[in-house]
C-alpha cells in the first residue's frame, strides 16, 4: 500500500475511533499516521478534535497550531484553536485565531461565532453582540447563534430583548434544550418565576446535564398531597445552589412527608441542621424506601410563583460556633474573591484577590480569608488574615466560621449562600450581567434578607463595587 493511501487508511480508521469514543486508540491512529505523512494538516487538527473531546485542551491547542502553520488557509482550524483557547480562558489568542476565520470566509457563520465568543471572554460584550449580528446575517436560522447573541443582551442588562431573542430561538428550534434552559433563566432574571421555573425543566436535556438527572425509578413529585408519605429531595448541581433551595425541606415536612435529603457529602453534616429533614445521606448511600423524588431546584417551581413568594426566614440552617473572640472595637469580617474555576460563568463572578487590596488597609477590622482554592494560603501570607478556612472539606466547618463573622463580604460563590442562609449579614459582589437568582436594578436580594448587593457599573469593572463598599463598611463599623 503506498504510503499516502496508509495515512488516509489511519486517518480514517482514527475517525470512526474518536465518534465511537474511543479516543485512546485514535490518538494512536493519528500518530501513526502523522509518522508517514508528519506535514499533514488534516491529521494534525483530527488530532486536536480528539484531545479537545478528551478533555485535554492544551494539546488540542497544539495541534490545532501545527494544522494552522502548514496550511494557514485552513479555516476550520483556526474555528476550532479558537474555541480551545477560549475554553482555557486566553481570549486575547482566542480573539486572534476567530479573526483569521473570519478574514479567510466570511460567509461561514461559526466563524462569527467564534469571535463572539472570544470578545465576550474579553468583555467586550458590544463588539460580540456585532459579531453574533454578522453572523446571523450570514445564517439567520442559526439556533446557536442567536442564543448567543440573546445570552450577551442579557450580560449588558437588556433583559426584554433577551427573552425576545431566545422566544425566537425555541420557536425556530423547539427541541433545542439550551434555549429553552436561557430563556428560563432571563424569565427568572426578569422576575417572571412562573414561567421560568416551567422553562427550566429544558435544563435535563442539556449536553451539560443530559445524564444528570437521577432516581428516574421513583415517581416525581409535582405538589401532590403528602400526608403520610416519603419523599426523597435531591441535589444536582453546585454547592450554593443546594444551600439556596434547602430552605424549601420546612414547607414539604408541613405537608406530612417525611424528608429524605441526598446531597453531596460536604453537605451531610449541615442540612442536619435544617428544620423538617427526617434523614440526610450522601449521595451513593443507601435509599430509603420513599414514594416520590424532586430535585431541589424543582420545588421553587411547585411553591414559588414570583419572588414575593420565596420564603426567606432566616437563618434556616443553624450551627453553633465558638464565641466571636474579644476584640475591642474591631469587626471581624470575612473575604471570598473567586469561587469554583470550573463554573461556567467564573469568567464574570470571581476577581483577582488584588482586587480587593483597597479594602485591606480599613482600620479596626480583622479579615478573615474564607477561600479554598489554591490561592488561599498564598494570600493569606502576603495579607496577614486573622484566620483562614483553610479547606476543610466540609460544610459544617464553614458554617461554623462564618457564624462568629460580623460581616462577609463575597462574590456570588457558595459562602454568599451560606452566609445568607445563615442569616449573617453579607455583601455579594455581582457582575455587570448576573445570575439570575439577583435580578436586576435592586441591592436587596428577595432571597437573603441579611443581603446587599453591590453591582458592576461596567462589565469586568469591579472598581466601582469595591469603592462603594469601602465606603460603606466605615458606616457598618459605626452602627456595630
Amino acid at each position: 500500500m503506498p504510503e499516502q493511501d496508509r495515512a488516509n487508511a489511519l486517518l480514517q480508521e482514527g475517525i470512526e475511533r474518536a465518534k465511537s469514543g474511543d479516543i485512546e486508540e485514535a490518538l494512536r491512529m493519528f500518530d501513526q499516521a502523522l509518522e508517514v505523512v508528519p506535514e499533514n494538516p488534516v491529521v494534525n487538527y483530527n488530532r486536536g478534535l480528539a484531545q479537545q473531546q478528551a478533555g485535554s485542551i492544551e494539546a488540542a491547542v497544539v495541534a490545532y497550531r501545527a494544522a494552522t502553520e502548514i496550511q494557514p488557509q485552513f479555516m476550520e482550524a483556526w474555528i476550532n484553536l479558537s474555541q480551545a483557547l477560549k475554553l482555557l480562558g486566553r481570549f486575547s489568542q482566542a480573539l486572534e485565531a476567530a479573526e483569521q476565520a473570519v478574514q479567510l470566509n466570511p460567509a461561514e457563520p461559526s466563524a462569527w461565532l467564534a469571535k463572539g465568543n472570544a470578545l465576550r471572554g474579553t468583555h467586550a460584550l458590544g463588539q460580540a453582540v456585532d459579531a453574533y449580528r454578522r453572523g446571523i446575517e450570514v445564517a439567520p436560522a442559526d439556533g446557536q447563534l442567536k442564543v448567543s447573541l440573546a445570552n450577551t443582551t442579557r450580560e449588558l442588562g437588556q433583559v426584554p430583548e433577551a427573552i425576545r431573542l431566545l422566544r425566537e430561538a425555541v420557536e425556530e428550534h423547539p427541541g433545542f434544550a439550551e434555549a429553552h434552559r436561557d430563556l428560563a433563566h432571563a424569565l427568572l432574571l426578569n422576575g417572571d418565576y412562573r414561567e421560568g421555573w416551567a422553562e427550566n425543566r429544558w435544563r435535563w436535556g442539556t449536553e451539560s446535564l443530559c445524564n444528570a438527572k437521577r432516581h428516574q425509578a421513583i415517581p416525581e413529585w409535582k405538589g401532590e398531597p403528602l400526608t403520610g408519605k416519603q419523599i426523597l429531595l435531591w441535589d444536582e448541581q453546585g454547592f450554593g445552589d443546594a444551600i439556596q433551595f434547602v430552605r424549601f425541606v420546612p414547607w414539604v415536612a408541613e405537608m406530612g412527608a417525611e424528608v429524605v435529603l441526598e446531597v453531596q457529602p460536604q453537605l451531610v453534616r449541615l442540612f442536619e441542621t435544617v428544620a423538617g429533614c427526617n434523614q440526610v445521606i450522601a449521595r451513593g448511600g443507601a435509599m430509603p424506601r420513599v414514594d416520590y423524588q424532586a430535585s431541589l431546584l424543582d420545588l421553587g417551581g411547585v411553591f414559588c410563583s414570583e419572588p414575593t413568594s420565596i420564603p426567606n426566614e432566616t437563618p434556616y440552617i443553624r450551627v453553633e460556633s465558638e464565641p466571636k473572640p474579644a476584640t475591642e472595637n474591631r469587626l471581624r469580617v470575612g473575604l471570598c474573591w473567586a469561587g469554583n474555576p470550573c463554573h461556567d460563568n467564573d469568567r464574570n463572578r470571581s476577581m483577582a484577590f488584588e482586587t480587593l487590596r483597597p479594602l485591606l488597609d480599613l482600620p479596626r477590622i480583622d479579615f478573615i480569608n474564607l477561600q479554598v482554592n489554591q490561592g488561599a494560603s498564598k494570600a493569606s501570607i502576603a495579607t496577614g488574615f486573622k484566620e483562614s478556612l483553610g479547606n476543610p472539606g466540609d460544610f459544617f466547618e464553614s458554617a461554623r466560621l462564618v457564624a462568629t463573622l460580623d460581616l462577609v463580604i463575597t462574590i456570588d460563590s457558595s459562602i454568599a449562600h451560606l452566609a445568607g442562609a445563615l442569616g449573617q449579614a453579607v455583601w455579594v459582589l455581582l457582575s455587570y450581567g448576573p445570575d439570575w437568582r439577583w435580578m436586576l436594578g435592586r441591592d436587596d436580594s428577595p432571597w437573603y434578607p441579611g443581603a446587599k448587593l453591590f453591582r458592576q457599573a461596567e462589565p469586568g469593572d469591579w472598581s466601582a463595587p469595591i469603592r462603594e463598599i469601602r465606603r460603606k463598611i466605615v458606616d457598618f463599623s459605626t452602627e456595630n
